[in-house]
């Protein structure tokens, strides 16, 4: 055993072997969105995250509800790497959980990350309009639900 770890030891310190660290796990944290603009507390409100690639008025690639409260909604979405992210909050006025369309488009409220608003000359969101940077540990964004 003894002549084991001398070798080793040897090995190391002629320079002939190395050590590599694990790599190191990626830094992870919580994105705090807060939706205000509700005009009531019927239903729920929906967020949905999205990262690249990800169609954003499709289903989220991670998707929370939340309570209306006094017009706003707050939700927490947890273990999250750094990266660009995308939200889409809406009030989901009969919680079916799904965007509701009529004849002019979106029929239930939608708030935007990235300062979008919805109108007759904005055309369709998109992951590029919508997309922030998140920088763990802890980040807070505002959306606005029009």
């Amino acid at each position: 055993m003894r002549k084991a770890l001398a070798a080793l030891l040897l090995l190391f310190a002629s320079g002939t072997g190395t050590l590599s660290a694990a790599a190191e796990p990626p830094e992870r944290g919580e994105l705090l969105v807060h939706a205000t603009g509700f005009a009531n507390a019927r239903g729920h409100a929906v967020a949905k995250l999205f990262v690249a690639g990800d169609k954003v008025l499709e289903s989220g690639r991670w998707q929370l509800v939340a309570p209306i409260e006094a017009d706003g909604a707050a939700f927490r979405f947890g273990g999250l790497p750094a990266g660009r992210y995308a939200v889409v909050v809406f009030h989901d006025v009969n919680d079916n959980l799904a965007i509701d369309h009529g004849w002019f488009g979106p029929s239930e409220p939608l708030g935007f990350s990235g300062g979008f608003a919805l109108s007759w000359v904005s055309g369709r969101p998109d992951f590029e309009r919508l997309q922030f940077d998140f920088k763990p540990p802890l980040q807070t964004l505002e959306v606005r639900v029009r």
